[in-house]
């Protein structure tokens, strides 16, 4: 029951940020790429790990938190995630005095997928991902949200990709478009808790659909 609670919360709040970081009062706004230091005051690593409940969702119901419900079956499990990710640089969108500063990152994720019905398995994912920073409140909660887009390549093909789409074939490689929210204190902005959201997908290349699952981890900046 806290896990349906905890993952029902997560597919509400995250895509919330997610339109928060989309809308801009700047438009005609330029851009500039600037490279990451590696200074005290700015962090070019981090390590991200946590752990994600898979669904028999769709995106769209997990996006509209539409009946979000972890599969107790065969097909269910969890998706353990230890991620790598570096800090390439920030992209300074400004128009006036309206200025955004969202970092550009790159992580790279081993994950291990523990269904209910057969033993641990190996994936593999590298992304671009744009991180936004900007949040009002974030003298009283350090808030970021980041998505982005890459590849996802999993050793054995998921149980629930077989079940949600029996009459297609179904491909170890899929799109990966990750989608994570953090909090964390103002005094300890390098230690946050994420919600994060998995969607792996054929987008219409390798096959269609695709798999979501619903994580809780933890990110340390360095």
């Amino acid at each position: 029951m806290i896990t349906s609670h905890l993952l029902k919360s997560i597919s509400r709040v995250v895509p919330v940020l997610a339109f928060t970081a989309a809308v801009s009062p700047c438009a005609h706004a330029s851009i500039t790429f600037i490279p990451a230091e590696d200074t005290d005051a700015e962090h070019l690593w981090a390590f991200e790990t946590g752990v994600a409940f898979i669904t028999n969702n769709n995106i769209n119901e997990i996006v509209g938190a539409d009946h979000v419900t972890v599969d107790s079956g065969d097909a269910g499990g969890e998706v353990y995630s230890f991620t790598a990710s570096r800090h390439l640089g920030d992209l300074r969108i400004s128009n006036g005095n309206c200025t955004f500063q969202p970092q550009l990152e790159l992580p790279l994720t081993l994950g291990i997928i523990d269904e209910n019905s057969r033993d641990p398995f190996l994936e593999y994912r590298a992304s671009f991902v744009v991180r936004w920073v900007d949040f009002p409140w974030n003298d009283y909660v350090k808030t970021t949200f980041a998505t982005g887009l890459g590849l996802n390549y999993s050793s054995k093909i998921y149980l629930m990709d077989i079940q949600r789409h029996p009459d297609s074939d179904r491909s170890n490689l899929k799109f990966n478009w990750p989608i994570q929210l953090t909090l964390a204190l103002p005094n300890h902005p390098e230690q946050e808790l994420q919600l994060y959201i998995e969607h792996h997908s054929g987008g219409h290349v390798f096959d269609r659909g695709g798999i979501n699952s619903l994580g809780i981890g933890y990110r340390r900046s360095f």
